[in-house]
């Protein structure tokens, strides 16, 4: 008998434990569905087969919280209609039962709702995972007219496209922190908003043709050498503007320095 005893009391602590697994929440210390930046491919099969999983454990544990909740409510409607007969007949002890049971059914109402909502949140909710909107617009933008344009493109005409987005989106991000309207600046953000949207939207109104495809290419070209000039040429300046920061802690906080002065 103790055997038997012993093995019940290991299966239900078993499937208290899966119970709990299903219904835990995300939290920070629980491996989830990695953000992928949105300027990266399409995600693969490994990442679709993830979310499939994770998905179905996500229903999984709502239908276990939804069965929790059947059994409780049936539990508690019970309990009622019993107190509630107490009450009738005059017992206070029914009625602060009662009151008690009530109370505890609001609680477990309560923590449903909560688990369930996160349940139903998506992983970009809970891990506040990089998402378009969270970028800047005027490369948010610039995103979007590449995820419009670039599938409707030939492979040669997509790559240039691709290139040249990618290198008007490093410009962006090496003129973000300027202040002053400079030409860098300003070349940087009328690619992005004006002259690669304009850009597309003429190619995609002009007929379909070698000649049409030819210009495009050398459009994209001359977008592109403009926009790799400007990401030298800032690359550069910030280079030295950290070397000079360097230069500048090594002389305050290096002894060696003081000692050669002397």
């Amino acid at each position: 008998m103790a055997p038997r005893v012993r093995a019940g009391f290991k299966a239900v602590r078993t499937g208290s434990r899966v119970v709990r697994g299903l219904l835990r929440s995300p939290s920070p210390g629980l491996p989830r569905l990695a953000q992928p930046d949105p300027w990266l491919r399409p995600r693969g099969p490994a990442w679709h087969l993830e979310r499939g999983r994770n998905l179905s454990r996500r229903a999984a544990g709502l239908l276990v919280l939804v069965l929790l909740s059947l059994l409780g409510a049936g539990v508690v409607g019970l309990a009622v209609l019993l107190l509630g007969l107490g009450v009738l007949q005059g017992s206070d002890l029914a009625g602060w039962l009662l009151a008690l049971t009530l109370l505890l059914a609001l609680l477990g109402l309560l923590w449903a709702m909560r688990r369930a909502g996160q349940l139903i949140r998506t992983d970009s909710q809970v891990s506040g995972g990089t998402a378009a909107s969270d970028l800047p617009q005027d490369e948010e933008q610039l995103l979007s007219v590449l995820r419009t344009h670039q599938r409707a493109l030939p492979p040669p005409t997509r790559a240039a496209f691709q290139t040249t987005v990618l290198a008007t989106r490093d410009a962006l991000r090496l003129t973000a922190g300027d202040t002053t309207l400079e030409r860098d600046v300003y070349d940087a953000r009328q690619a992005a908003r004006e002259d690669l949207p304009e850009l597309m939207q003429a190619y995609q109104s002009a007929p379909r043709d070698a000649r049409t495809d030819r210009e495009l290419l050398d459009q994209l070209r001359l977008i592109e050498d403009r926009m790799q000039r400007v990401v030298q040429v800032r690359g550069e300046a910030k280079g030295r503007a950290l070397r000079a920061h360097g230069r500048y802690l090594q002389d305050k906080y290096d002894p060696r320095a003081d000692q050669d002065e002397t």
